[in-house]
């Protein structure tokens, strides 16, 4: 669960994010692909899961507790992802949303 600051840095995250994607798209007629869009943000969702949550002890055994490591950093990363993918691709970005390559 999410607290009440890491939505709001979430959110500023993504503000940041969408506004690159703007600028990129209408100053430079870039616009990147769904794909390099979703690894982008699943890479920062992995940085903000890690820095939320920091990373768990490996424990004794080390490829069980690597394992348990990168379920528990790969679920954070996953809430985190949702909130921000739905932040960037939202109405208010819909004209970046449309122009957005779905390959």
């Amino acid at each position: 669960m999410l607290s009440a600051d890491q939505l709001i840095i979430v959110g500023v995250v993504a503000s940041v994010i969408t506004q690159g994607l703007r600028l990129l798209s209408e100053k430079f007629g870039f616009v990147p692909s769904k794909v390099v869009i979703n690894v982008a943000l699943l890479v920062l969702s992995a940085l903000l899961a890690v820095a939320f949550f920091g990373i768990p002890e490996l424990g004794p055994e080390p490829v069980s507790g690597f394992l348990q490591a990168a379920v528990s950093i790969a679920g954070s990363a996953l809430l985190v992802y949702n909130i921000v993918l739905d932040k960037v691709l939202m109405p208010p970005a819909s004209k970046l949303a449309a122009e957005i390559k779905f390959k």
